[in-house]
């Protein structure tokens, strides 16, 4: 299960990284402090977590809980 969780963050690591580019603070690398609705999303994005869902022994997406 380890490998297809990785498949997970690496989607997770893709949106989040196309996100920051939205903002010209986070794309730049800045450490000045700003309100930022993308930090806000990312962090939400990096948050998720589930189990894998697998068809025929491919990653096809992940089932979340709402607990």
């Amino acid at each position: 299960m380890e490998v297809f969780m990785s498949e997970l963050q690496k989607i997770k690591y893709n949106i989040v990284h196309q996100l920051k580019g939205l903002c010209a603070h986070c794309a730049t690398g800045s450490i000045r402090p700003h309100v930022c609705p993308v930090q806000e999303i990312s962090a939400r994005i990096e948050s998720l977590h589930g189990v894998p869902l697998m068809v025929n022994s491919e990653f096809k997406g992940v089932i979340f809980n709402r607990g």
